[in-house]
């Protein structure tokens, strides 16, 4: 060694004075180097671990600000990581290449054979086949504790919030800290987030009450939708042509039968509920994923159909890998995988789908880019991302009327097979704009009216080719058919507008609760009340109008169709029938907590929601329609949490999410009912407990995995607490005011 050097190196070695703890106790070489030196580097131990002990006070606050230091430093390295900033390594020499055209992103998690992220672990591995004509045996379902690191998963993330994706509060103790932390956002009265507001106003004692300022009262607030759309659509630039595939961690896909498995479960459960693009079409670009060159299928579909199509969707795009890891995302949602992998699989295959969406995404303006989009929006339901799930549906129905989606005036040239898939685009589109995210979850004016648009056939477009004209479709073919659902669901949407536009989104509704104070004296009780006799009305007629293969109350016989499509009929059935039930709750809600409210300000009958004016004559009226809306709420809510509770364990239901919001809802509906007595002695009460018992058991179940239904749980439970209290006080105050009249 060259003298010099070899002094030099003495020279650093006499200046450490102080190692640091493993190497002092592997009597190691240490050179002092700060956050971590190179013998804890080298032996890739973590940065809290290499630490300094000092031996004197007159270093200690040194020890005490380093400390400070690697704390920061651990939290920032987390946020980065969290939000996709690429951290640098300890040495700037070991820094990969950038490459040149690519942008810095998360970096992927592939999904690998023996690795735990989720899917491929050995014993999981072992049990999925190749096809999905074999299914994975269901295995004990391990319970976890929802607030363990196991379980927490997307719900735990730091910019999660306590209003999840479907509208529901997962706060455990405080409305209020629910409605502060997202007071950027919007959230109208119709909004289960809304409901809760008002249910926990009328609890709580006056000056701890929620202040009607507060998003979901009516008020206008600023919105950050800019903000959120650059967060959530941030992505790496996307390359066209063959060259994307020279970034495999983008494009990485799972092993075939892990892939076939999960698609499968997607058409059993999702795709006959939401079939809003076509299937043939999309399962020719899939089998081209694993296929080489020289094999490609013959029967090229035609051009224009979305996803699995050219141009811009086909299986080398990044429309098509976008919807494609979404697919797999909601597929886990209905595997049979444990709490643990299923939460962590599907965080990789969402980031994989992230990766897409972004302005790329947008500027290949296909209708496949409209169908990716709504696959992500049912995704992000069963999340506590609720402006990710906003801003994704918006931006679909942009794209969408973009493309002249909502119309066919003027187009001609286009085969029955594109017109057909463009319509059931469009109509998922308005499906889950009003049903699924404006009323149910957000109570958001809606951006996509109803219009002329015809709607789509009963064909269930299974088969490559469009097998004729609808005058050729044999009508006992169509009455079984398995898009009979997709029509019906279309036409309760439709009154479901009419619900918005009248009794909830009109400045004039009366049924509002949120429209309560600010009335003048001239204004009639009974405005508004023939909407809502009017709209009852339509509901009644469309329940005895469904389908009878889809009907609740004559429903056909299906004992001799195939299991699997029997399967499919049922569930889209249930669906069906809780979506009715659901929608009339909301059309008399409005009444039910006006009424309650009555009741707990000491009001001794119901009263309008307007003041008493020169119309005072129609109180009695009123009163007596609103206390049958109240029934009618009341016996919805009961309807609908023993349907939950009759299908939420089994193949037949929708979504958990959807089961949870149903759940959170209707129980909640039946705790506000007993703050009114007279509305109380008119109901079964054994039947008002028992749907609350039904309530907490479907919610504990769901909060075994999910720490966004444990919260809800827990604030249901806090309410009917303060509910129970408040009666028990008003009967008590009622006893005191009856004994000392007695007395007098």
């Amino acid at each position: 060694m060259d003298p010099e050097h070899r002094n030099e190196r003495q020279q650093k070695r006499r200046k450490i004075s102080l190692a640091c703890e493993p190497c002092r106790e592997r009597k190691s070489r240490c050179d002092g180097a700060k956050p971590i030196c190179s013998t804890c580097q080298r032996r890739s131990l973590p940065l809290h671990q290499c630490i300094y002990t000092v031996e004197n006070a007159r270093t200690a606050s040194n020890e005490a600000y380093i400390r400070v230091l690697h704390e920061r430093i651990q939290r920032l390295e987390r946020a980065c990581s969290e939000n996709g900033i690429p951290t640098p390594p300890l040495d700037p020499s070991e820094e990969p290449a950038p490459d040149p055209g690519a942008r810095p992103g998360r970096r992927s998690v592939s999904v690998q054979p023996g690795q735990g992220n989720g899917l491929l672990t050995p014993a999981i591995k072992d049990h999925v086949q190749c096809t999905t004509a074999t299914p994975l045996p269901v295995p004990h379902r391990q319970i976890l504790d929802p607030r363990s690191p196991d379980c927490e998963g997307l719900d735990s993330l730091e910019n999660a919030t306590k209003i999840t994706a479907m509208g529901t509060v997962s706060a455990e103790h405080d409305v209020n800290q629910a409605f502060e932390e997202t007071q950027d956002e919007f959230y109208g009265s119709s909004s289960a987030a809304s409901f809760m507001k008002e249910a926990y106003g009328n609890v709580k004692p006056h000056h701890h009450r929620v202040s009607s300022s507060l998003p979901g009262a009516g008020s206008v607030v600023t919105t950050t939708a800019a903000g959120n759309l650059r967060q959530t659509f941030a992505a790496p630039k996307a390359d066209f042509g063959p060259l994307n595939f020279l970034q495999p961690d983008r494009f990485a896909l799972p092993p075939r039968n892990v892939a076939d498995y999960l698609v499968g479960r997607f058409f059993d459960r999702v795709y006959w509920l939401y079939p809003f693009f076509h299937k043939p079409t999309f399962m020719y670009a899939y089998r081209q994923l694993w296929q080489p060159v020289t094999g490609k299928e013959k029967g090229v579909p035609e051009p224009g159909l979305g996803l699995g199509s050219e141009p811009g969707a086909g299986a080398g795009s990044i429309v098509f890998h976008s919807a494609l890891n979404t697919i797999f995302a909601i597929g886990c949602q209905f595997s049979d995988l444990s709490a643990k992998d299923r939460v962590s699989a599907i965080e990789t295959f969402l980031e994989r789908a992230k990766k897409f969406v972004g302005l790329d995404l947008i500027d290949m303006h296909n209708v496949g880019v409209v169908q990716s989009l709504l696959l992500m929006t049912l995704l992000l339901q069963s999340t506590p991302f609720p402006s990710r799930c906003w801003n994704s549906l918006g931006v679909a129905g942009r794209v969408a009327q973009g493309l002249g989606l909502h119309t066919e005036a003027g187009r001609r040239g286009r085969s029955e097979l594109e017109r057909e898939v463009r319509r059931r685009t469009w109509h998922g589109c308005v499906i889950l704009d009003m049903s699924s995210i404006v009323s149910m979850t957000f109570g958001r004016p809606t951006m996509t009216d109803v219009n002329d648009l015809p709607l789509p056939s009963r064909l269930e477009l299974v088969d490559d080719e469009w097998p004729g004209t609808l005058a050729q479709i044999d009508d006992e073919v169509t009455t079984t058919s398995r898009m009979n659902f997709f029509l019906d669901h279309i036409r309760q949407c439709h009154i479901l507008g009419e619900i918005l536009s009248s009794i909830y989104l009109s400045p004039k509704g009366r049924g509002a609760p949120s429209s309560s104070s600010g009335t003048t004296g001239d204004e009639s009780p009974l405005y508004g009340l023939d909407a809502i006799l009017e709209l009852d009305a339509k509901l009644s007629r469309h329940e005895a109008a469904v389908c009878p293969a889809m009907s609740w109350t004559a429903p056909s016989d299906i004992s001799g169709m195939p299991e699997d499509k029997k399967k499919i009929i049922v569930t889209q059935r249930n669906v069906l029938h809780a979506s009715f039930l659901y929608v009339r709750l909301m059309l008399h809600r409005p009444i039910l907590t006006q009424l309650c409210s009555n009741s707990d300000s000491g009001t001794t009958e119901p009263t309008s929601p307007v003041k008493q004016g020169p119309f005072g004559g129609n109180r009695m009226l009123y009163a007596s329609f609103a206390a049958e809306c109240a029934k009618i709420c009341l016996g919805s809510a009961m309807d609908l949490v023993e349907l939950v509770s009759r299908t939420y364990q089994t193949d037949t239901t929708g979504g958990w999410w959807w089961d949870g919001l149903y759940a959170f809802t209707g129980g909640l509906a039946v705790i506000v009912a007993y703050l009114s007595p007279s509305l109380l002695d008119s109901m079964d009460q054994r039947r008002l407990e028992r749907s609350w018992v039904l309530c907490q058991e479907i919610l504990a179940h769901f909060a075994s995995f999910s720490i966004s239904a444990h919260r809800s749980l827990k604030l249901l439970q806090k309410v009917h607490g303060d509910v129970m209290a408040r009666v028990a006080g008003m009967f008590q105050d009622a006893f005191v005011n009856i004994a000392g009249f007695s007395l007098t």
